[in-house]
């Protein structure tokens, strides 16, 4: 009797794993060739905007279903896209409405953090202190390129709520699926301490990524798209910055880690959002009908 040849794609957590490292090893890879062969200087905005780019789209397009063998050998590449979700974005307009009014919760969390920690200081807050705190055209044309630096890190909606979620959906209930692709989530951010990352802010931006990544998962679940997970994560990283450079110039680390998971990213835009998605769907359904293939 032949054993049976072994496939990663069988092995939900080790694949994650082997993914994490891949993603990394992609965007090395990108790196060395920027740097070497085309002479971009390292660690400039324009080097690290190909090498998101480019690395994830060598990551998501040939390694995973090539090299990592997802969906599978003997599946067509033409039910790859369908699977990870990347195709569905009908009713087109509904889901962009639903995507912006999500976002739009999650600004108004961080400005109320913001707000909220102006007062704990003593502060006063008028029209000056909005004129001054929130200047969102920092990150607006002519004066940023932010509008196309944040369009790279939208491929990790493609990647977790993509492929790391349909994977888990295999082998898992759709809440532990959800759960667990948003632990990859986290997991992922913590390669911020091999480039130097503060160990307290890094912590933070995990714990971010995983209360956050449950949304996204919820999102993409009730829509069956990605189209609203990746116009919040595209905002959300555009306009960060601006909205909450108060907090970033005032507040130590461990605050603004705190107003991270309360307000910035997490507990209360998360619980806002997605009873906003849930009443949103259920007024206007966005979910067609459609059919996979499964193994």
């Amino acid at each position: 009797m032949k054993n049976k040849r072994f496939s990663l794609v069988e092995h939900p957590w080790l694949f994650l794993l082997v993914f994490i490292f891949a993603t990394m090893v992609c965007q090395i890879l990108i790196g060395l060739i920027l740097v070497i062969a085309f002479k971009l200087p390292l660690g400039a905005s324009v080097t690290n905007f190909w090498v998101m780019l480019l690395g994830n789209l060598l990551l998501l397009f040939i390694v995973v279903p090539f090299v990592l063998g997802f969906p599978q050998r003997k599946r067509p590449y033409a039910t790859y896209l369908p699977e990870i979700r990347l195709t569905y974005v009908k009713p087109v307009l509904g889901l962009i409405v639903l995507g912006i009014s999500c976002y739009l919760i999650l600004a108004l969390s961080q400005v109320a953090g913001v707000l909220i920690y102006r007062l704990t200081q003593g502060q006063q807050i008028d029209v000056s202190f909005f004129r001054s705190a929130f200047i969102l055209a920092n990150e607006l044309p002519p004066r940023s390129m932010s509008w196309l630096y944040s369009l790279p890190p939208i491929l990790e909606e493609v990647a977790f709520r993509g492929v790391i979620l349909a994977l888990f959906l295999r082998f898992y209930s759709q809440p532990k699926a959800v759960l667990f692709s948003a632990l990859g989530f986290g997991i992922s951010h913590l390669g911020n301490l091999l480039s130097g990352g503060d160990p307290v802010l890094t912590a933070g931006q995990a714990i971010w990524a995983v209360i956050l990544g449950l949304f996204y998962g919820y999102v993409t679940l009730k829509t069956d798209s990605l189209l609203p997970a990746l116009i919040v994560h595209y905002f959300g990283n555009l306009f960060v910055s601006a909205l909450n450079a108060y907090l970033q110039n005032n507040a130590s680390i461990p605050v603004q880690v705190f107003y991270g998971i309360t307000f910035t990213f997490d507990i209360i835009p998360v619980v806002m959002m997605s009873l906003w998605v849930r009443t949103f769907t259920s007024w206007l359904p966005v979910v067609q009908k459609r059919k996979l293939t499964q193994t």
